[in-house]
């Protein structure tokens, strides 16, 4: 037999061979876990290999959706967890909604996450998405979950914990959670000694004024919360975590975040207006309110990489008239995120920024307002810029902008300037009224 027909047998071979089901039962349980539930099962039809495999992969990954009866939902639960009770669980992800003639939820999730704490599950990520699922408040023993390293909870109430042990918790995800008390949050947070993810999607109701973040281990912390023009509210957010690295704020409705022993902030994405919306306007006589932005902005100005909104550069703006803005040294990378056309606010807080290298202008697609503010004249000049996108096409809106793009070189890369012009003229332009100003 000639070489190419040896190649063809060992292909054909190769083809004919299953090698998915050769490998062991612990590594098929670890692929199939990636899995939903619903797609795990359906391979006990492949093969007698495969009938019984599904039922020993360590996790669950369901939905009531993925049956015709809510009950038959919770029978399989139920069911799932008695098998194998001895081992441990993985994974526990679960999305319900238990409206209507159902047994009570309260007991429902309290069986199951009793039951997978005393398999040591690692992982729970429970979606509540029943009609007032908030009147329930989920098991303590939840607190005492010595094997957890991620918990996600949304539409849930958490109870005042008496008692934290979570000596192995990385991450929590909260989102649209209640609580029991004001301290229940912040007990939680400060109980956990090797806490690196804090995610915190807030809803209007969930009555917790002031939130203390207080963690020594925390790397990142992320603060998203719905927003209304009719809704002022004096609320509080205060962090003091020295190994904060990220920081996400994307709240309209907090009136003053504190941040404390932050040092360590490399990278910040900051959306927020400090409840200076509707009719309540900054007021340059509200020396308490200058004081919390200041403070703010000293605490992100070390930062390396940022995204910010034009609506706290509107902010920002309003305050750099009374006061000047801490430069920002290490800032090597900035993108802004535009509602509109308030161009005129960039170059202030540009003049803060001494190294940035990359400048990326991005937007949002929100209708326009009348009383476009332009940039006519350039402001400022970043010699250390390097990069510059802008990322919004200039063309087929109500009012033409005047953008100009001005870069200022230093004497040793001058020499090659007209080399430099000549590229940038080349670059297409939407609008006629754009120009490459070379200085």
């Amino acid at each position: 037999m000639d070489e190419d027909g040896e190649k063809r047998v060992r292909a054909k071979r190769s083809v004919e061979f299953d090698w998915i089901s050769d490998l062991p039962d612990c590594l098929l349980c670890q692929v199939l876990l990636k899995l939903p539930t619903k797609d795990v099962v359906k391979t006990s039809v492949l093969s007698s290999r495969w009938r019984n495999l599904w039922r020993y992969v360590p996790g669950l990954d369901l939905g009531d959706v993925d049956f015709p009866e809510y009950n038959t939902f919770v029978g399989f639960v139920d069911s799932f967890l008695d098998l194998n009770s001895e081992s441990c669980l993985q994974k526990f992800k679960l999305k319900y909604d238990c409206d209507g003639d159902h047994e009570p939820e309260l007991n429902l999730i309290t069986r199951w996450i009793n039951t997978v704490v005393t398999r040591k599950v690692k992982h729970i990520d429970v979606l509540d998405d029943s009609y007032g699922s908030w009147d329930s408040q989920m098991t303590p023993t939840l607190y005492t979950c010595e094997s957890l390293v991620s918990i996600k909870l949304c539409g849930l109430t958490l109870p005042s914990p008496k008692f934290v042990s979570l000596p192995s918790l990385r991450v929590i995800h909260l989102t649209i959670a209640k609580f029991a008390d004001q301290l229940a949050l912040e007990t939680l947070i400060s109980s956990c000694p090797l806490l690196k993810t804090l995610i915190i999607e807030r809803c209007f109701c969930d009555d917790i004024q002031v939130l203390r973040v207080r963690s020594q281990s925390l790397l990142s912390f992320t603060h998203v919360a719905d927003s209304s023009d009719y809704l002022v509210e004096d609320l509080v957010v205060a962090v003091d975590a020295p190994r904060l690295e990220f920081l996400k704020l994307s709240d309209h409705r907090i009136a003053s975040f504190i941040l404390n022993n932050v040092a360590s902030l490399v990278e910040a994405d900051i959306d927020t207006v400090f409840n200076l919306i509707s009719e309540n306007k900054f007021d340059p006589n509200d020396l308490q309110k200058r004081n919390m932005i200041r403070n703010f902005l000293v605490g992100i100005s070390k930062v390396k990489d940022m995204i910010i909104a034009s609506s706290t550069l509107e902010v920002i703006y309003d305050y750099s008239r009374c006061e000047p803005l801490p430069l920002f040294r290490n800032l090597s990378f900035l993108r802004v995120e535009f509602y509109g056309y308030r161009w005129k606010m960039l170059p202030i807080f540009l003049e803060s920024c001494p190294n940035l290298k990359s400048l990326v202008v991005g937007s949002t697609q929100y209708l326009e307002k009348e009383g476009i503010n332009i940039l006519s004249e350039p402001r400022c000049f970043l010699s250390s810029l390097e990069y510059v996108k802008i990322e919004r096409p200039l063309k087929g809106e109500a009012m033409e902008m005047e953008l100009k793009l001005s870069l200022c070189l230093d004497d040793s890369r001058k020499k090659d300037e007209s080399v430099i012009l000549k590229e940038l003229l080349t670059i297409p332009r939407l609008s006629s009224s754009c120009q490459v100003v070379f200085l």
